[in-house]
């Protein structure tokens, strides 16, 4: 089984309109739309567009988290197991026009006895599951709560995903994940240095040496690197129209996890990643696994050598 973290769920108003947001002016909508919105939330309908069941675990309170639970269980089909919390979940405004602009709540704060309850729901752990954890925390949450999950996790030899943006080297030397997504941005936020299109391997190489077992960076338009103990691999695709970039990879993590989890090799599950977020990146909303499957052949996966087996060959 996949299980989703969410910590910070939250329900998405999106307000579509034909003109300019302007300051201290009436503006009628043209549309609007209201959907369940969270890293983790975005992993699980994924999965669901796949054909593959997931668990997803959210701190869900008051009315909001009683609509957010009925977006993903009743129309998505997904199985929640709901986190009972005191404050009210968030509501996060999308403005959509020729531009998208988002006001983010912070969402409610969680106690730590909420916090316990969410770790016993992973209590029936097998080591054929995995366990995703994605996104932003919560107020009272904190990396400690990763570390207590990966305890967890490890102790049922399942398999632990991370893409959370707060994390640190010395955090992923804790939780050793089975494997972590970041982009080129999130990369140089774990180790607070400048990165780019050319040096990102070597910090990629430093995830390995740090205990997480498999690094997957993705590179927007460019494709996405994928690293562990043994290979390496740099993947590409095809162009797309790009409509709509957000939650590109969320769709890249699922489908790959997707694929693994459906015992699928190491670089067809690449070639699914890869695939689902030029899907998404192609489509307003998540892709479907008609959008994903029409691209898989059309992405190349080729392995690559470390510069140091390189210069050793070469010598």
């Amino acid at each position: 089984m996949i299980y989703t973290i969410t910590f910070n769920p939250s329900l998405d108003y999106f307000v579509y309109l034909d003109q300019e947001l302007t300051e201290g002016s009436i503006i009628k909508t043209r549309n609007t739309a209201i959907r369940a919105g969270g890293k983790g939330v975005n992993i699980s309908i994924v999965l669901s567009h796949m054909g593959i069941q997931s668990k997803a675990i959210l701190f869900l309170g008051g009315g909001i988290g009683e609509l957010i639970d009925r977006e993903i269980s009743e129309k998505q089909g997904i199985e929640v197991i709901p986190i009972k919390i005191t404050e009210e979940n968030r509501i996060n405004v999308k403005i959509k026009n020729q531009t998208e602009t988002a006001i983010n709540a912070l969402g409610p704060r969680v106690s730590a006895e909420q916090q316990e309850a969410l770790l016993a729901a992973l209590n029936g752990l097998t080591k054929e599951d995995y366990v995703l954890i994605s996104g932003s925390f919560c107020q009272g949450v904190n990396a400690e709560l990763v570390e207590r999950i990966a305890e967890r996790v490890h102790r049922a030899e399942a398999r632990l995903i991370t893409d959370i943006p707060n994390l640190t080297l010395a955090h992923y030397q804790k939780i050793k994940p089975y494997l972590i997504k970041p982009n080129l941005e999130e990369l140089a936020m774990i180790f607070s240095e400048k990165i780019d299109e050319v040096n990102y391997p070597r910090y990629a190489q430093a995830l390995i040496e740090a205990g997480v077992e498999n690094v997957l960076v993705s590179l927007g338009r460019e494709g996405a690197y994928f690293a562990s103990q043994c290979k390496r691999y740099q993947l590409s695709g095809p162009d797309v129209e790009v409509i709509n970039t957000v939650g590109c990879g969320d769709s890249m993590l699922a489908c790959m996890v997707a694929s693994l989890a459906s015992r699928h090799s190491l670089t067809e599950a690449l070639k699914y990643g890869e695939a689902a977020g030029r899907a998404k990146a192609a489509a307003r909303g998540l892709p479907t696994c008609e959008d994903v499957e029409s691209l898989v052949e059309k992405v190349t996966v080729v392995e690559v050598q470390r510069k140091e087996e390189r210069e050793r060959l070469n010598e």
